[in-house]
């Protein structure tokens, strides 16, 4: 993974070889080590970079941000720096300054389609729809075979009442490239969207299918199980996902809910509360919790 993408993870921004060469990453073991790696290289943007990765990784997003935010004004590469402060600042809910920061780097890198994601995933998340969807064509036109930009333009449409033009568009991207677990995940929540959850849970078995690994389709399984009143299978399809990504919030989302109803009630607080910790609503849990 790059140093922008670890930095980007709410936020697709990572770099095609079309941006300005760099040096080869640097290692940053801790607080110290990257303190003494940007004091030697101030201006390399590397050096910034793997620095705010290890902040971020270490869950010191604030700190990550005010690293890139001195990166940009000193390395000779202020464009990387800029995407990644976007993706730090989107992470951190600052979405506002994450379109300020996404922005200006894409003036910087008009032709990067990474570029033209990152800035329709925080478009997205502000509830400008239009922006965003214009944003993935952009990426489009620059890539058509961006899987993230892809996946943003079916999930966006989706989510703002086109739900048969996002299948469209999905099923013909999938035609294109087939064994692309993260279309079929787009695919399945088109159909979760138009309140079709069989054929949702049939299409995430089909990513699972060509990625066995993919957390966040177990994630949405134990989700569709749940809503379907079968909390032993949610929970189960839940903890699978945790087992691979142990900060999906949706499996702690949903494996909360699923525990409120089987009876484990400090495993239904524990997992509510981490969700909603990381701003997902979970009344209803509590309110099962208060019965």
């Amino acid at each position: 993974m790059s140093r922008i993408a670890a930095l980007c993870a709410g936020c697709a921004c990572l770099f095609l070889a079309a941006l300005p060469a760099v040096a080869a990453p640097a290692t940053v073991s801790s607080r110290a080590a990257g303190e003494a790696l940007v004091a030697a290289a101030p201006r390399d943007v590397e050096a910034c970079l793997a620095y705010a990765t290890w902040l971020s990784t270490a869950g010191e997003l604030q700190e990550a941000a005010s690293v890139l935010e001195a990166g940009c004004h000193r390395v000779d590469a202020p464009a990387q720096a800029l995407l990644a402060l976007a993706g730090v600042y989107h992470r951190l809910g600052k979405l506002t300054r994450a379109e300020a920061a996404a922005r200006e780097a894409l003036l910087l890198l008009p032709d990067a389609p990474e570029a033209q994601v990152c800035i329709g995933d925080i478009y997205r998340d502000l509830g400008w729809p239009k922006s965003a969807v214009d944003s993935y064509e952009a990426a489009l036109r620059l890539a058509p075979g961006l899987t993230t930009a892809r996946v943003g333009l079916v999930t966006v449409l989706s989510s703002s009442g086109r739900a048969p033009e996002a299948k469209q568009r999905c099923l013909a991207f999938i035609d294109a490239t087939p064994g692309d677990p993260g279309l079929w995940l787009a695919l399945g929540q088109v159909y979760e969207d138009q309140d079709k959850p069989r054929e949702a849970f049939t299409t995430y078995g089909q990513a699972l299918g060509l990625d066995p690994a993919s957390a966040e389709a177990w994630a949405r399984q134990g989700r569709l199980y749940c809503r379907s009143g079968q909390f032993a299978p949610a929970a189960d399809a839940c903890k699978r996902a945790l087992e691979l990504d142990g900060e999906n919030l949706l499996a702690h989302a949903w494996l909360g809910t699923a525990e409120s109803y089987l009876g484990d009630l400090e495993q239904a607080r524990r997992h509510a509360s981490i969700a909603e910790a990381g701003g997902m609503d979970m009344s209803s849990v509590w309110k099962k919790l208060n019965q």
